[in-house]
């Protein structure tokens, strides 16, 4: 029961609020009594009116006289004369007299004044404040008087008050307490439903958030990882379904043209049409293996990373003549227009990144369309524009183009050979890079723009 956060939360109240009563009523209790020790002059006060009552009224016994007074003014009175005989009246008059001296009494015969420390056998608690004593002149005779108020009354009446309103607080303070706990468990136990939710796959989860404090921040975190974790849900299936697809088309492919040339009718003309099918399906899928092992090295967190400072001018031209072969094919014109920059990075990553870019635009221009490179520095960063005469990319699909799997027209990429994983991969080669890719608006074709910084941030 006592795992129970609510349960935790009242009864460390609980204790806090006893504590703090406890350590309330003791000071309390102290401030109090030393207040009535700090009464010195009220004492003197009081036995000069002794005095001055007794040397008035002349009464004929001086202890019934003290009597009355200790009855009326509830005080203890102790007088004690030269000749050693004592009169004590009241409460606490024994206790003092116990704790007389010889030396005390003769100090106050001398003209001092004393204070005599006594334990009060009726009293519990701290010890009770020291008696006052002085000379006093009853009729002709001097006495060595001693007196203290009966505090037991008030200190007793002021500790039933204090109790009283402490016991009233604690039980209001309790039921607020409960009531704040249960405040307070609440949304955390709203967060656990939800999060044992997300747990179980249920990502449509919405948690209120009306609370402007650390809870309602608590609250819109886990709104947003369970966005977040739907948006990934979403993207998974997609993957798979991607995935699944493209592997099944080429082994549907493959499957059904190695069951055609078992045919014995088949002339030779259409058998090699049929392994030139199959090879250039079992090439697709093999492109598409290594992609898929590419992008999942790029988001390992120990991708390979071996940045190395040579001049990206050069490596560009190299590209571009490496693809010469396709591109006269077409009937290409592909313009070179670079300046000598000399950039750190990975030389292999970044050559995967031209390779990608300069195919796709191949791809998608029309024969005799023309293919550019631009390469210059700019606040710290190389920039590489390609651009190029072909289809172009609508403005509402340019956001998109770097998800994986994604085809601007699928029939019309699939006779092109494309997997939808090279711009991912292009993206991602860019990411760890500290750079960035965009496509700028043109007039005919399409503009990609690569940034990146000149030297790496030495964090990547």
């Amino acid at each position: 029961m006592i795992r129970s956060l609510y349960v935790r939360i009242a009864v460390t109240f609980l204790v806090i609020v006893l504590v703090s009563i406890s350590i309330a009523y003791y000071t309390a209790n102290q401030l109090f009594r030393r207040d009535l020790q700090g009464q010195n002059g009220l004492e003197d006060m009081m036995i000069t009116r002794l005095e001055r009552l007794y040397n008035d009224s002349s009464p004929r016994s001086l202890p019934m006289f003290l009597e009355q007074v200790s009855s009326l003014q509830e005080m203890s009175i102790v007088a004690v004369n030269r000749k050693g005989l004592v009169i004590q009246v009241g409460r606490t008059s024994r206790a003092i007299v116990n704790h007389l001296t010889y030396k005390t009494v003769e100090n106050i015969f001398g003209g001092k004044t004393e204070r005599v420390k006594y334990a009060d056998e009726h009293e519990s608690g701290p010890p009770s404040p020291p008696a006052y004593g002085r000379l006093a002149q009853f009729g002709n005779t001097e006495w060595a008087v001693f007196i203290t108020p009966d505090h037991v009354r008030q200190v007793r009446s002021f500790q039933r008050n204090t109790f009283t309103i402490l016991i009233t607080l604690l039980v209001v303070g309790c039921i607020l307490i409960l009531f704040a706990a249960r405040y307070l468990v609440k949304p955390l136990k709203m967060m656990t439903a939800a999060t044992t939710r997300i747990a179980k796959g249920d990502f449509s989860v919405q948690l209120p958030m009306s609370h402007k404090n650390e809870l309602g921040e608590l609250a819109d975190s886990i709104n947003k990882m369970a966005h977040s974790l739907s948006q990934l849900e979403t993207m998974r299936r997609d993957f798979v379904s991607n995935v699944s697809h493209e592997i099944q088309s080429p082994l549907t492919s493959i499957g059904g043209f190695a069951e055609a040339l078992r045919s014995e009718d088949l002339t030779e003309g259409d058998r090699n049409r049929y392994v030139g099918i199959i090879k250039q399906e079992s090439s697709r899928l093999s492109r598409l293996s290594e992609n898929l092992l590419k992008l999942a090295s790029l988001d390992s967190e120990h991708h390979p990373y071996k940045p190395v400072t040579y001049r990206l001018d050069k490596q560009l031209r190299d590209v571009v003549l490496s693809c010469e072969p396709t591109w006269l094919a077409k009937r290409l014109t592909v313009e070179l227009l670079m300046e000598e920059t000399v950039i750190k990075a990975d030389e292999d990553q970044l050559s995967q990144v031209w390779i990608n870019l300069l195919t796709n635009s191949m791809k998608f221009t029309p024969e005799e369309g023309k293919i550019s490179f631009q390469l210059s520095e700019k606040s710290g960063y190389a920039v590489v524009r390609i651009s190029d005469t072909g289809c172009g990319i609508p403005e509402e699909e340019r956001d998109r183009v770097f998800e994986r799997f994604y085809k601007i027209d699928p029939s019309r990429d699939r006779t092109q050979g494309g997997s939808g994983l090279g711009l991912s991969i292009v993206k991602k080669i860019i990411d760890i890079h500290g750079g960035a890719i965009e496509i700028e608006d043109a007039e005919q074709g399409t503009v990609f723009v690569v940034r990146l910084p000149l030297s790496p941030d030495p964090d990547i």
